[in-house]
């Protein structure tokens, strides 16, 4: 990825006292008060403390109103004189291996800045680049997304555990001999669908549901189901086939056959969920208290009835054309998780209805953010073997 790059150079180049440096400056969007620096010398963000309008007027803010946050970006200036005489480790470059994000280093950046606070930001204008000054806008307050962090006060300091987390993710990739784990890559393209989906949950709530479940779908490429039987799948087919063939074997032989990979996603889906979903997904303060039940998930069986929904809605949505049932807007008055409703000539079944999509949002960052933690450990472990 762009950060991690970023760092190796910078690590690599910043004992040598003629290597030259470039500054790049940009300006992010949000909606949340950042507090502290977090400086990677490569990378460096802050809040941008400009007085905010009104404050002179002595005019009450909102909280939630669009905040700037300042990004400078220390790059290292290619010269090759200079790298003729100084001695730099090479690092091998594997031209199999390919990653590629639109807007590079500053737009990762602020999608892994969504990811990590759940607070929507967007890259706004870049203001330097190569110490030429410029102004060259991106986007405006509109395009900030409103989310459930929108006016918290969030440490920066507290983002640097997660950013170590990828080098964990890149060692997971080689942890086990002879094989290569894509795991940076896959991430980051669930990182860019979670982040997309902030951007779309107040415009076309249908689209931020299925990018967020894009965002899952991303990872599981080679995440399997143990012990997943032609019955979960299909009941009549199995009871029919076991009607002619009498012989286990035989039996299990064209299961293996009909139960091909693109047949176990939906299983696959479920399961992936519901096993990264941990006790601190259950605790978390921010989670919607007892009077919002109406939007609270009762317990883990209860996320698995819906998780069913969804990528039933999902695949009707994408495959046959079908609306996806209502969860944006429409669902903000105080109905029950899934009760039936009508919206013009549509009638909405109870077994139909999902989840508002701010409630599936919750259980992709977890889903996401524990994904995350579990492949770096396991990164970190298979170094401390060797």
């Amino acid at each position: 990825m762009y950060l991690l790059n970023a760092i190796d150079h910078y690590k690599r180049y910043k004992r040598y006292k003629r290597i030259r440096y470039y500054e790049s400056i940009y300006e992010l969007l949000c909606r949340v008060h950042l507090t502290g620096i977090l400086d990677l010398g490569c990378v460096y963000l802050r809040f941008w403390e400009l007085p905010p309008f009104g404050s002179e007027l002595h005019i009450p803010l909102d909280p939630r109103k669009v905040r700037a946050v300042y990004l400078k970006m220390r790059l290292v200036e290619r010269d090759e004189d200079v790298e003729k005489n100084i001695e730099i480790e090479k690092v091998p470059n594997n031209k199999s291996e390919q990653y590629y994000i639109p807007g590079g280093l500053p737009n990762e950046i602020a999608i892994l800045m969504t990811l990590f606070t759940r607070a929507h930001f967007v890259l706004s204008r870049r203001l330097i680049i190569t110490d030429i000054p410029l102004l060259v806008r991106y986007a405006s307050e509109e395009d900030v997304g409103r989310g459930d962090m929108d006016g918290k006060e969030l440490r920066l300091k507290d983002i640097e555990t997660h950013l170590k987390r990828f080098e964990g993710l890149r060692l997971r990739e080689r942890s086990e001999k002879g094989r290569i784990l894509r795991r940076l890559e896959p991430f980051m393209l669930a990182a860019r669908f979670y982040h997309l989906a902030f951007s779309l949950i107040n415009r076309d709530a249908t689209l931020a549901y299925i990018s967020l479940i894009c965002a899952i779908e991303a990872l599981i490429h080679d995440y399997d189901v143990k012990n997943f039987r032609l019955g979960d799948w299909n009941d009549k087919a199995a009871k029919l086939i076991k009607s002619y063939v009498c012989d286990r074997k035989k039996y299990k032989e064209i299961e293996q056959v009909i139960i091909t990979k693109p047949i176990r996603i939906k299983q696959r889906f479920k399961k992936f969920i519901v096993e990264h979903i941990t006790n601190k997904f259950w605790s978390d303060p921010t989670r919607p208290g007892k009077k919002n039940s109406w939007v609270r998930f009762k317990d883990l069986k209860d996320i698995e009835e819906y998780l069913d929904r969804i990528y039933e809605a999902r695949s009707n949505a994408l495959h046959e054309g079908r609306p996806f049932p209502p969860s944006g807007k429409e669902l903000n008055a105080e109905r029950p998780i899934g009760s039936a409703m009508q919206i013009g000539s549509k009638e909405w079944k109870e077994k139909e209805l999902v989840p508002p999509v701010r409630a599936f949002e919750r259980i992709v960052h977890h889903v996401l953010m524990e994904y995350l933690r579990r492949e770096s450990k396991k990164g970190f472990d298979s170094l401390k073997k060797k």
